[in-house]
């Protein structure tokens, strides 16, 4: 709906017929899907507290009561708003708009929050970016008739603009360890290891998991929409190995339950597919997806191993026939050759040395041959030698000699 969503809503609420309204609490492109996702603003949790025992037949604001003194009480923080749906509650962490490179992290917030309300029946395969809740006014026609209005029964802030989370800050409250922790903890680790085998390592960040094949998806689409800007849809012969590549991509960041629907989604984005040409295609990514979730592994190379696929980031590139000039224009991060590879790691270090005030060879050049220009006029005009210069300037002999060596040749 975009920046008049609030309109929009309003419109359709004024417009009868509210029975059963849904809406997203994501921003999407075309299709309501992973592939097409564009933007995340919020963390929430669905709470079927009405299929616990415990809580049948207690009204909304009061389990509401309950879910905030369980959230303070593991010292997390409080949602923006609890919604009450008819049929359970949905708690709203509203945050910033993020990119979908966001997804993996995102996605861990999802778990943790869920995990610390399982008690009020949290819904374990309501947590991915594309799920949809009922929008506030309409009404659930399968709820008890005194419960059928879905509304706000708790907010943070004012109802018209209830408090919003850094995501950052929410996400480093409620995973266990903090961004800065894990890499700290990653470091230590890299150079304890280091250690024992005697050797110095440098100590880098890498993309591994879930993170490397999101990343890997956002180049995915990054790519499609360089080639084809008007619609991003993928030229005849180039669908196949895109759609392997990108299917598998979501195999490693969505559910297992959810995939056959994101696969279809993508699909249709971008090659126009059919449900049975994409089940028929990719079903072998959706069954490897589904035995990883089992926890089912398979043999390769003499080791058990995740079942779902593995591709190198230059088998990709060579799939895809992904030219430099593509690398480099669409802006991708992962599937990139050797080349941009090298330039980019050795922009990343001169960025680094510049930060920690290091100068770059031509200003360090600049000042060996101003200093040799001193140097030059000290000796020709006080008779000072080398070791006497050398001790002036608080410097090495050798540095001297080179600088004044510099300054000569930059003179002719």
């Amino acid at each position: 709906m975009g920046g008049d969503a609030v309109y929009q809503a309003e419109k359709i609420i004024r417009g009868g017929g509210i029975e059963d309204i849904f809406i997203s609490q994501q921003a999407f492109g075309r299709w309501r899907g992973i592939a097409d996702l564009t933007a995340i603003g919020s963390n929430y949790v669905d709470l079927d507290y009405h299929q616990c025992k415990r809580w049948q037949g207690r009204p909304p604001r009061e389990i509401a009561a309950r879910v905030i003194y369980a959230i303070e009480a593991q010292g997390l923080p409080l949602p923006s708003y609890v919604l009450s749906t008819g049929r359970g509650l949905v708690c709203v962490w509203l945050t910033e708009l993020l990119p979908p490179i966001a997804l993996p992290r995102w996605s861990l917030v999802q778990k943790s929050l869920a995990n610390a309300l399982t008690k009020f029946g949290a819904d374990k395969r309501a947590l991915d970016a594309a799920r949809v809740f009922r929008l506030v006014g309409s009404v659930n026609s399968r709820a008890e008739w005194d419960q059928r209005q879905v509304g706000m029964v708790w907010c943070q802030g004012s109802p018209e603009a209830p408090t919003r989370h850094v995501f950052g800050t929410l996400a480093d409250e409620v995973l266990p360890h903090t961004q800065a922790e894990i890499i700290s903890l990653r470091a230590e680790r890299t150079a304890r290891k280091a250690e024992r085998e005697g050797m110095e390592k440098r100590i880098t960040q890498k993309l591994t998991g879930t993170t490397l094949w999101s990343t890997i998806h956002d180049d995915l689409q990054k790519l499609r929409r360089y080639r084809n800007p008007a619609t991003g849809a993928l030229p005849a012969g180039g669908r196949d190995a895109w759609l392997f590549v990108a299917a598998n991509a979501l195999s490693w960041m969505v559910a297992a339950e959810d995939m056959e629907r994101e696969i279809r989604i993508l699909a249709m984005q971008a090659a126009g597919w059919s449900d049975s040409e994409s089940k028929a295609r990719l079903s072998t990514i959706v069954k490897r997806a589904k035995q990883a979730a089992e926890g089912k592994t398979i043999l390769f190379n003499g080791r058990e191993v995740d079942p779902r696929f593995r591709m190198r980031s230059d088998t990709i590139v060579d799939w895809l026939k992904i030219e430099p000039a593509e690398m480099r224009d669409a802006d991708l991060r992962v599937l990139i050759d050797s080349d941009l590879r090298r330039e980019r790691g050795t922009e990343r270090q001169t960025k680094f040395r510049r930060g920690k005030g290091a100068q770059d060879r031509a200003e360090l050049q600049t000042a060996r041959i101003a200093l040799g220009q001193k140097c030059l006029y000290m000796s020709a005009k006080s008779g000072m030698n080398r070791d006497e210069l050398a001790a002036h300037f608080n410097v090495s002999t050798g540095h001297i000699s080179n600088a004044m060596a510099e300054a000569r040749k930059a003179a002719r």
